[in-house]
């Protein structure tokens, strides 16, 4: 089975390494020179499925024929079907992932009483949208550098700006989500404008970057008192979702031909 992924031409993804090695398929990266691009490279490439990554999650949804919970909410998707009838089904399996994990650290950790999302792209948006159906009573806050924005996320929520952080009560306990690409390659010190003042003792951190060493970031919200994880659990995770999706339309692919020989 041959499957890839969608990238831009900057990103450098674990994803071929880990698909190859653990799994043994065929998976490769592609950076389309233009969106439109995309169907083409998944034909010639002759893939059953794919993921997307920055900067396509959004935008291949125009080539997208059914989409599965929560995709229809949120707006984005990271692993996509090619169907037998070469129709596309979208999936989010970071939301599915997510769906998964947030239970067990709320177990390992403890209650948090709010979570601030540090980023509003397609995975910051399918983390919080599993915690708003896990934990609904709780208020959700995305911090941007542009603040007010209206994003496809329909539940309570704000959209503020870093500053705001200061301003905002110490009083509670919060999961920080940090969904942007900051401390990633090809930047690996670079932070999200934060303040570290809104790092408090007891305050849980997940980076959803997925190398295995702490990030700057966790580094620094671990001297700070914070409970950390990084994002390889989320990553491993999703990535089984995708292959477990990429193999039943497989194997009803080969069940389909066997009937017809």
């Amino acid at each position: 089975m041959r499957a890839g992924l969608i990238a831009g031409a900057n990103v450098l993804s674990f994803s071929p390494l880990y698909f190859r090695r653990e799994w043994g398929i065929g998976y490769e990266q592609v950076a389309p020179p233009h969106p439109d691009h995309i169907p083409e490279i998944v034909t010639s490439h002759a893939w059953r499925g794919f993921n997307i990554t920055t900067p396509y999650k959004e935008t291949v949804l125009k080539f997208i024929h059914q989409v599965q919970h929560p995709v229809d909410k949120i707006q984005a998707t990271n692993t996509v079907v090619v169907e037998i009838d070469g129709t596309w089904t979208a999936y989010n399996t970071d939301y599915e992932a997510a769906r998964a994990l947030l239970p067990q650290y709320a177990e390992r950790y403890g209650k948090w009483e709010e979570v601030w999302v540090l980023g509003t792209g397609g995975a910051a948006r399918a983390v919080a949208w599993a915690h708003a159906e896990l934990f609904p009573d709780r208020p959700i806050r995305f911090f941007s550098r542009q603040p007010g924005k209206a994003i496809p996320f329909p539940h309570p929520h704000e959209v503020l700006p870093y500053e705001a952080a200061q301003e905002l009560s110490s009083a509670c306990r919060k999961l920080i989500i940090q969904a942007t690409p900051l401390g990633a390659y090809p930047n690996p010190r670079a932070m999200p404008l934060l303040s570290l003042a809104a790092l408090q003792m007891e305050d849980v951190v997940w980076d959803l970057i997925y190398i295995i060493n702490p990030t700057r970031f966790l580094q620094v919200a671990r001297e700070r008192g914070c409970a950390i994880e990084n994002g390889m659990r989320l990553f491993r995770l999703q990535a089984q979702r995708s292959l477990d999706y990429w193999f039943a339309v497989h194997k009803r692919y080969q069940r389909a031909l066997a009937g017809k020989a």
